[in-house]
């Protein structure tokens, strides 16, 4: 189910009070849940996108710009994928438009561990990078992302953590 753009008021959380779950904390009470078919807390807070649109699109133009926001949080999802397919997207480079831009993984997963020291789950970090992933000289940007993805695989849901840097100063990439 694709949506468009949300933003988390700030009268939806207490005054004060800012969304910073762990990791254990999204992929168990959010991530799994949402798997699951189960009520995820506060759905307003996380959107919820198809991976065809999510990553055929430049970050900004995915996010809502207000109250000086840097996080912004997906369910991104694309139906009854094949693991393998799956397990290739995660290590691939993900082209964003016709030269647009791309996303590119940094280093390799991370495993996320819940209280009885299993690995329940996986992260991998990427980096938007503007131009072509085949020129010679791509341009790193200040978008961010830390996908985390569930060892168990009911369909392709994965929860995505986009982040704007401390260096933005304006719209132009």
């Amino acid at each position: 189910m694709e949506s468009q753009k949300v933003v988390v008021s700030s009268n939806l959380l207490p005054v004060g009070f800012r969304f910073m779950p762990t990791d254990e904390e999204l992929v168990s009470h959010y991530l799994m849940n949402k798997a699951c078919s189960r009520a995820v807390p506060v759905a307003d807070a996380i959107q919820e996108i198809n991976a065809t649109r999510f990553y055929s699109n430049h970050p900004k133009s995915l996010v809502t710009f207000s109250d000086g926001e840097r996080e912004w949080f997906f369910f991104i999802h694309e139906g009854n994928d094949s693991c393998s397919s799956h397990a290739q997207r995660k290590r691939n480079v993900r082209e964003v438009g016709n030269g647009l831009g791309f996303w590119k993984p940094n280093g390799s997963e991370n495993p996320i561990y819940n209280e009885d020291g299993n690995v329940f789950a996986t992260k991998i970090y990427l980096t938007y990078f503007s131009g072509s992933c085949h020129s010679n000289k791509p341009k790193r940007t200040h978008w961010k992302m830390v996908e985390y993805h569930l060892q168990i695989r009911r369909e392709w849901v994965v929860l995505g953590r986009l982040q704007r840097g401390m260096d933005y100063t304006g719209f132009i990439e």
